[in-house]
Parts: C-alpha cells; sequence; structure tokens
C-alpha cells in the first residue's frame, strides 16, 4: 500500500497522475490537503481511496491520446458530490453514485466541494473479458443505474474497501488471486447492471465475499439455513461449502459468527432487553444454542458480557 499526502496543487497533480494517469488538477480550495490510499494488485488493475477538501480534475485530449492503457475508473462516491463529464454526456452524482469512465478518452471531474472521497478501482477494460458493445454502453451510460444499491456493485467495492488498509491483497500467488476476485466482482457488476447473468461471480474468492455479504445482510432472519443461502446464489450446497473450506471456513460458521456480533451489539445497546429477547433478534432460534454459541465465541455467558460491557467500551 502506498499511502501520500498533499497540501498543494502541484503536489497533488502529481500524486493522481503518478497513481492513475496524468491529470490537470484546478478548482482547490485555499487551504487544500488531499489523501491518496493506494494498493496496485498487478499491471492491469489497481484500488485507490480518494480524499480531499475539493478540487477539479481535467483529462485533456491531449493527455488522453497519449494514454498507453484502456483501462476505466470504477468510481464509488462515499461522500462526494459534483458532476463527471465524459463523451460528450454528464452526470451528477451524490454519495452512493458509481460512475465509470475510461482513461485513454477525455474527461471532466468537477469535485469542488469540500469533503469528497471516492474509491477506484482502475482495471484493464481487455482484463475484464466482457463484450466491447456492453463497455461500450456502459461508458456512455457514465452512471451505474443503482449506483451501490445493487448487490453486484456492493460486493465490488465491500471488496475492495478492505484492500488499502493494511494492503490485504498480500505478495505472489495471494496477490493473482486478489486481483482475479476484484476482475470477477467488477464484470459481474457491468453484466448485472445490464440484466446480464446471474450476477454470481465466477471466482471461489469472489463467490465466497458474495455469500458473505448475503449473510452479513441476512443474518437475523429467522430459519435462514445453507439450503436457502446455496439456492440464493444458483451453486450446490456442496459448492458453497467448498469455497469457504478453501479458505478454512464454513458458511455456518460465517453466519453464527455474525449472529454472535450482532447479539453483543444489542447486549450492550439494548441494557433492558432479556437475553432470549437477544437471542431471537439476533437470528438464533432458542436461547440454550444461542447460550451455548455465545459462551464458545466470548468465553463467558451473555448476561456476564453484558455485566462487562461497559467498562470494554468506556
Amino acid at each position: 500500500m502506498v499511502v501520500l499526502e498533499a497540501e498543494s496543487a502541484d503536489d497533488w497533480e502529481t500524486v493522481v497522475s503518478g497513481c492513475f494517469v496524468p491529470l490537470r488538477c484546478a478548482g482547490f480550495e485555499r487551504d487544500f490537503t488531499g489523501r491518496m490510499e493506494h494498493v496496485g494488485l498487478d499491471e492491469r488493475i489497481s484500488v485507490s481511496l480518494v480524499t480531499t477538501c475539493g478540487t477539479s480534475a481535467d483529462r485533456t485530449e491531449r493527455l488522453a491520446h497519449s494514454a498507453d492503457s484502456d483501462d476505466v475508473h470504477l468510481s464509488l462516491q462515499r461522500s462526494s458530490t459534483g458532476v463527471v463529464t465524459a463523451g460528450g454526456g454528464s452526470a451528477s452524482v451524490r454519495p452512493g453514485a458509481i460512475t465509470i469512465y475510461a482513461t485513454d478518452r477525455p474527461y471532466y471531474l468537477d469535485y469542488s466541494r469540500t469533503d469528497q472521497q471516492q474509491l477506484i478501482v482502475q482495471v484493464s477494460r481487455t482484463s475484464l473479458g466482457l463484450p466491447t458493445a456492453m463497455l461500450e454502453d456502459t461508458m456512455h451510460r457514465l452512471a451505474m443505474p443503482d449506483g451501490v444499491r445493487s448487490p453486484a456493485a456492493r460486493n465490488l467495492f465491500s471488496y475492495a474497501a478492505g484492500l488499502p488498509v493494511g494492503d490485504k491483497g498480500g505478495k505472489g500467488g495471494d496477490k493473482v488471486k486478489t486481483a482475479g476476485v476484484l476482475r470477477d466482482l467488477a464484470a459481474v457488476m457491468i453484466r448485472s447492471s445490464f440484466g446480464e447473468g446471474s450476477g454470481i461471480p465466477r471466482t471461489s474468492g469472489g463467490l465466497r465475499h458474495a455469500v458473505q455479504e448475503y449473510l452479513r445482510r441476512n443474518a437475523v432472519r429467522p430459519g435462514l439455513d445453507m439450503d436457502e443461502v446455496a439456492r440464493a446464489h444458483f451453486v450446490s450446497r456442496r459448492r458453497l461449502y467448498q469455497v469457504f473450506e478453501e479458505d478454512g471456513g464454513s458458511p455456518a460458521f460465517f453466519l453464527r459468527t455474525e449472529r454472535l456480533r450482532v447479539a453483543a451489539r444489542l447486549l450492550r445497546e439494548e441494557p433492558f432487553r432479556t437475553i432470549e429477547w437477544i437471542a431471537y433478534e439476533a437470528g438464533f432460534r432458542d436461547l440454550t444454542t444461542f447460550t451455548r454459541a455465545f459462551r464458545r465465541q466470548y468465553g463467558c455467558t451473555p448476561r456476564e458480557w453484558r455485566a462487562t460491557a461497559s467498562l470494554r467500551t468506556g
């Protein structure tokens, strides 16, 4: 991981051009600050978290025509508002919006308001393995229709969000696998926006991440079982367990851990609720199963954990 900070226009232009492609930056606030957290997984894909107090960037026609790559930017606006202009069109963006534009074509980014943050996946179009016409249509739209509300988009950017902090891409084979998963999730997001494909990743790592996100969102649903999870992802139960076993776990264990995490939060936030209420709200079917699982996870009963929760958070 590379972390770069800038406090001047010239420095920021150097930072952005070094991590992405050469750009002309302008529209700086008087007390400008910028921070770039950048992870390059291979020559054709990278992830960057960009935080600024407001600026604009221009990929001029001259700069675009000198590009030696076919990269696109898939950009999630975390706290940003502004306008993206490319290919003769414009798209207004706000938190949760996702834009896509090519680096070998001119574009203009107006992020001149304060408190801007984008999570950006830069990836070679060729490496995505998608039909050229589909990519052209995507770039013509500029903005993904449902933004981060789309499950496929959430899967991509939740996976990407974990990479800058601590460089979870790793080295060697692990980094290659991470790059493959990220490409897979990016391609799924684009296909899904056209209603193409099942919306299910093809790589084991991508499928595992998609299932984990599904389990997080549905952890407290009563009666959720692995047969239902497998059906929701168009795989067999055997395949579902296989992709988790490759990483040393199981989907059932992951679900139980998520439910216990919810229970621990509720024990702290709902001090007057009964332990039985906590158990059912967290997705457990009975108090005995909940208490046993909680003791295995935390080394104490839910009641004991609640009694000392204020000491841990204080």
